[in-house]
């Protein structure tokens, strides 16, 4: 008996309103996979593939261990996000960094964290001095206020040694 109800209600109808059951199956179909969609774009944004989250958060370092940088791969346009840059030299030595590439012509840096001993343009980018502790480390802490749209590409080089690239995305 359930068959023969189920079987009336997918076939097409002319009273008491016309249906066209065929056509009916295919929006039901279109529905459901627009809910998949939603679902999936839904779990992708909580992951931060628009933002901050395990598919957005990035560590990089050199082959020879001098530079490392975390960094967000994904940001949205008018949102701040932090990068993290970690330098190893000798030991209280004043270290010099270099940031280059595209990232000024995407990025404003609202703030840098310590202060620099000393910063000056170079080229497209800025260099920096930092002072090294007893270890030879140096962490400075950007936080970067996202201003384009699209790929830049950023690079981060010890003069006379060690570089770091990667390409970092603004969504609008």
């Amino acid at each position: 008996m359930t068959d023969q109800w189920e079987q009336d209600d997918h076939r097409s109808r002319e009273f008491p309103v016309r249906e066209d059951m065929v056509y009916q199956h295919k929006v039901w179909r279109f529905e459901r996979v627009g809910w998949y969609v939603l679902v999936l774009l839904v779990i992708l944004t909580l992951l931060g593939l628009f933002s901050r989250g395990p598919l957005s958060s990035r560590e990089l370092q050199s082959a020879d261990g001098n530079i490392g940088v975390e960094y967000e791969a994904f940001h949205r346009n008018g949102s701040t996000n932090p990068m993290v840059l970690r330098l190893k030299g000798a030991p209280n030595a004043v270290l010099e960094v270099e940031l280059g590439g595209d990232w000024l012509e995407a990025f404003d840096v609202q703030s840098v964290q310590p202060q620099p001993i000393r910063s000056a343009a170079a080229g497209q980018g800025v260099k920096l001095w930092i002072q090294a502790d007893s270890q030879g480390q140096a962490n400075l802490h950007l936080s970067l206020l996202s201003e384009g749209v699209g790929t830049y590409h950023s690079r981060i080089v010890i003069p006379g040694g060690a570089t770091v690239s990667f390409n970092q995305f603004i969504f609008p």
